[in-house]
């Protein structure tokens, strides 16, 4: 699962490193990214644009769009089959730029006792999350919304959690945005990211509360 996620670099350094040729919104540096907030999501049309999205999946044919809160990751396993996803994972595939994401680590002698763990390639480096976005509509408002997709845990982060979102190679990102991408190689891309490549440390309790919202919450403990 992933239920928060960190970007924290700014516009400049997203064009770069995704090559965007368009942007329709203000954005900064976010330390604690929460369902329901508001994010940049990278889609693939006449070229790379970025658009603010809402965190949480809404079909376009839901008829409440408060089950957004139960879709905000979906399965790699099943994301091919399932009536939420299908058609998103066909025509509606982006990238989800981040710099890492959380996890909450239990406690083997108080299992209410959760230890917040920040997890990070170790380079640094910003990358993206495999996602899926879809435009829900009424009679009143449009909402553009995503979801991360999520694979089994590597060896490494087991001890956290037993997933974790897909983590897209570079070299993958074009492929999962190429609308003629088989089926196969797209099974292919959602795999576990090489443990060598990730690193994770313990942060402050600060992370469980989503209106903190700073670099304190990248800090180690």
């Amino acid at each position: 699962m992933c239920g928060r996620y960190v970007l924290a670099q700014d516009y400049e350094e997203l064009k770069k490193r995704f090559g965007l040729d368009f942007k329709d919104f203000e954005m900064k540096p976010s330390y604690n990214i929460a369902p329901g907030q508001a994010n940049p999501v990278i889609t693939n049309g006449s070229g790379r644009r970025i658009k603010a999205m809402n965190w949480g999946l809404i079909p376009h044919w839901a008829k409440d769009p408060k089950i957004a809160y139960k879709m905000i990751n979906a399965r790699s396993e099943t994301v091919a089959e399932k009536p939420s996803y299908r058609d998103a994972f066909k025509n509606k595939r982006c990238l989800i730029p981040a710099t890492g994401f959380y996890e909450w680590q239990k406690s083997a002698l108080d299992p209410k006792k959760k230890t917040p763990i920040h997890i990070r390639l170790k380079k640094s480096e910003l990358f993206a999350f495999a996602g899926l976005w879809s435009l829900w509509k009424d009679n009143e408002s449009e909402i553009f919304s995503y979801t991360i997709i999520t694979t089994e845990a590597n060896d490494y982060l087991k001890e956290y959690h037993d997933r974790m979102p897909v983590i897209l190679n570079k070299s993958d990102e074009s492929k999962w945005l190429d609308h003629n991408t088989s089926a196969e190689d797209l099974q292919n891309i959602m795999l576990p990211k090489d443990d060598s490549r990730i690193e994770a440390y313990e942060v402050s309790k600060l992370v469980n509360a989503p209106r903190n919202n700073s670099v304190a919450c990248l800090q180690k403990v």
